[in-house]
Order: structure tokens, then C-alpha cells, then sequence
């Protein structure tokens, strides 16, 4: 195979400076992961600064060496992406500047997405953590509610730091199949905003009024042939449902829309996140749904998105800029579903958003607030609500037969193994 679909659709996109942006001018390039579908390969990279110019698709067969004579030319759209023509024997991925240059880094390998059933209806997004803040409470929120509403799957991405407490959750998460985990590793020693474009990018239209914009970039192209609809989510924002539940609503949509627009709704966040998980009584004085009600009004100018990713080309963060060839894009009326976005006023940008705002007060409904509570309790009771060994759990014969420096145990009465025993 010899071109990618919408080959030419990309080049005038790069030319007309489409998802352009030059956040950290000197990043390197890294590959991050590479998908094969159907008619294409696509890699995506950590790469912040390479934006229409050209780089080489390299192929390597499954004992990483490369196939020879196989280098094709493509071009960096959008941002950090490549799109590469599929080549027989092919299972690593790398890119280049020239077609016999050195490659960079490690090739990746290629993950399937050929199938031809979705292995998901519904799956999330969720855009990545960073910042210090412990965000185990709003990982566990934002999945149980949104596993409640119908979302099976989520696509969740990591930066090479992240709080080791709420890691265990994620790690649980992912263990149970809930999750699939992409982390990110780059050249700087601290992540923030600027990385978010490497599952999240910035891009910028001469244009348009809009200085700054942000297109899926990993999670797009991780999910396309993987779920058939994904809801556009971050980790404080949840998705609420008024008439009709999400599968159904999503089952009557005509097939020639790819893209649902959903209004969003900001609460204010203005106490930290806590630290750990102490006990039911303290969640239910912490869970952000119960304990934040000061709402401003709906606003289109930040909507969400549900959407179909083989039907869209590229996409802001807010909303596709690109579809394929009559795929339609549809709003909902806030009537039927809307955003609850619990944003902090902390470390945040532009985190004076709430200055001078009207405010009422506003809660989901009780059914759903007690559903979620449940959910979020049980599954934080089973990773965090953990104990010391006992000392009489152990079986006879087995205590004392070691040094007692081996035994972290405790008997019934506070009193630790290794301060009674004697010996060794």
C-alpha cells in the first residue's frame, strides 16, 4: 500500500498552518506509539516542534530490524502525529528526518486495530494528570459515575510523575480491565500544562479568533476500531444524562454523525483535594458531587464531546475542526445532557474564572449522587481499607522459625512481633 486515506487532506491542513503550534520549541522526538489499521499506520510522538515538516516512516520486523528499502515519506500532522502507508512484515515503528537517516530511539510497536467488531460501545478519554494535588478521590468519581451512566472503558494517560497513592488506584483500575493506561515519558524533569499536548494538543488557526485550541492526539487515534463512540472527558468533569440513558440516546443517532456536542456547566473547587482515603464518614464530607453546589450557567463556548474517532480527522479539545467526507456533527440541548465540571480555583489556568460570575445552586439527582456514592466507597474500601498482619494469623510452627526481623506482624493487642521476640 502505497498512500493513506486523506493523504492530500493533511498536506493542505499542514499548508493552511491547521494545528499548528510550537508549545516547547526544543522537545525531542520520541515515539510514543504506533496503530495499524485497515488502510494505515499511524505514530504518534512526544514531539511539540516538528509541524509540517517532513519525516520517514522506518518499518521493523518482529526482531526489530528494519525492512529494507521500505523508508516512506509523510509529513508531521497534526502536531506530533505521523501518518505512514502500511507495509507487509511490518511490527515496530520508528521515525526519521531522511529515509536513510538514524531513526529515533527505540522502535515502538505496532498495537492492532484492525478488528472487525468494536471491542467497546462506550469508552472515555480522560485527559491527563498533572500538578501535586493527590487526585485518587476524582479517579474514583469520575469512573464510577461514568461506569454507571453506561462508559465501559477509559483511556487514561499519565505523565512519568504522578502521586504513588493515587497510582495504586489507577493501577487497580487497570488491573480489572477498566483502564488503558499510556504513560508519557519525556526529557523534562516536571510536567504541566504544556504537556498536555502529548495526549492533549494545542493547535492555533491564523484564521480564527481563537489563539489557542487543543486536538486529541494518542487517545484519537488509541481508540479508533477500538470503541465505537468516546466521550471527551477530564478527570474533574462528568458527564449527566436527563432524559434517555447514554446507550440509548447513542443508539438513535443517525449513522452519519460523528460528532455530539455537549454543553458544560462549571462548579467551584475551592478547598484542596484530600490527601488519603480515611474512612466512609470522611468521603462523604469530600466527594466533590455532594459537597460543591455554586454552579454558573451553561456555556456553549467550552462544550464536550461524544464522537465517532474514524469519522473525524483531527479535533480540539472542546470540538472536531476536521470530519470525514458527510459526517455530520450534532448538539444536544441542555435539556437532555449536560457537563458538571467541578474546576478548581487553584494552580489553575486562568484559575480567576469565577470572578465576578452569577452563581445558583445546583446537584445531580439523589438516585445517581447514592449510586455513585456506593460505587466510589466500595471500590476505595477495597484498595485503601487495608491492615497489619496479625501475629496469630500466622500458622503455628511458621512464627519464630525465621529471624524475627522477617515477620511484620502485629499482635491483637498493638504489641509488633519484633519487639517481643526474642533471639535473632
Amino acid at each position: 500500500m502505497s498512500t493513506v486515506p486523506y493523504e492530500k487532506l493533511h498536506r493542505k491542513w499542514a499548508q493552511l498552518d491547521k494545528g499548528n503550534i510550537t508549545n516547547l520549541q526544543g522537545s525531542q522526538l520520541r515515539m510514543l506509539a504506533a496503530f495499524v489499521y485497515k488502510h494505515e499506520i499511524v505514530v504518534t510522538t512526544t514531539s511539540q516542534s516538528l509541524f509540517g515538516q517532513p519525516v520517514y516512516c522506518r518499518y521493523f520486523d518482529c526482531h526489530r530490524r528494519e525492512l529494507n528499502g521500505t523508508a516512506w515519506k509523510s509529513l508531521m500532522f497534526p502536531i506530533s502525529v505521523a501518518f505512514c502507508a502500511r507495509r507487509a512484515g511490518a511490527m515496530f515503528m520508528s521515525l526519521s528526518e531522511t529515509p536513510d537517516g538514524n531513526f529515533h530511539g527505540e522502535p515502538v510497536p505496532l498495537v492492532k486495530r484492525i478488528a472487525e467488531n468494536y471491542t467497546h460501545e462506550i469508552s472515555a478519554c480522560v485527559g491527563p494528570i498533572y500538578g501535586n494535588e493527590s487526585r485518587w478521590l476524582e479517579i474514583a468519581e469520575t469512573t464510577e459515575h461514568h461506569l454507571i451512566i453506561g462508559v465501559t472503558h477509559f483511556y487514561f494517560t499519565i505523565f512519568d510523575r504522578m502521586n504513588e497513592y493515587s497510582r495504586k488506584l489507577v493501577d487497580e483500575y487497570e488491573r480489572l480491565g477498566y483502564f488503558e493506561v499510556t504513560t508519557i515519558q519525556n526529557e523534562y524533569e516536571a510536567v504541566d500544562w504544556m504537556s498536555h499536548m502529548l495526549q492533549i494538543n494545542v493547535t492555533s488557526s491564523r484564521s480564527n479568533r481563537f489563539v489557542n485550541r487543543t486536538i486529541f492526539q494518542d487517545c484519537h487515534f488509541r481508540s479508533r476500531y477500538h470503541s465505537k463512540w468516546i466521550l471527551n472527558v477530564d478527570i474533574d468533569e462528568r458527564l449527566v444524562m436527563l432524559k434517555q440513558p447514554l446507550p440509548s440516546l447513542l443508539e438513535s443517532v443517525d449513522s452519519n454523525v460523528g460528532e455530539i456536542l455537549i454543553t458544560a456547566t462549571r462548579l467551584v473547587r475551592d478547598e484542596r483535594l484530600p490527601e488519603k482515603y480515611i474512612g466512609r464518614e470522611h468521603l462523604l464530607k469530600e466527594l466533590e458531587y455532594l459537597k460543591y453546589h455554586k454552579t454558573i450557567k451553561p456555556m456553549w463556548d467550552v462544550p464536550k464531546i461524544l464522537f465517532r474517532p474514524e469519522k473525524v480527522q483531527a479535533l480540539f479539545y472542546h470540538w472536531s475542526y476536521a470530519q470525514n467526507p458527510g459526517v455530520k456533527v450534532q448538539a444536544l440541548s441542555v435539556k437532555d445532557a449536560y457537563i458538571r465540571h467541578y474546576r478548581t480555583i487553584f494552580m489553575s489556568l486562568l484559575g480567576h474564572w469565577h470572578l465576578d460570575k452569577k452563581f445558583k445552586m445546583t446537584g445531580m439527582d439523589p438516585i445517581l449522587e447514592q449510586k455513585v456514592t456506593e460505587a466510589v466507597t466500595s471500590r476505595l474500601e477495597s484498595v485503601y481499607n487495608q491492615r497489619k498482619i496479625r501475629c496469630e494469623e500466622i500458622r503455628d510452627g511458621l512464627l519464630g522459625h525465621f529471624s524475627k526481623d522477617n515477620y511484620n506482624c502485629t499482635y491483637s493487642n498493638g504489641t509488633r512481633y519484633v519487639d517481643v521476640a526474642p533471639g535473632n
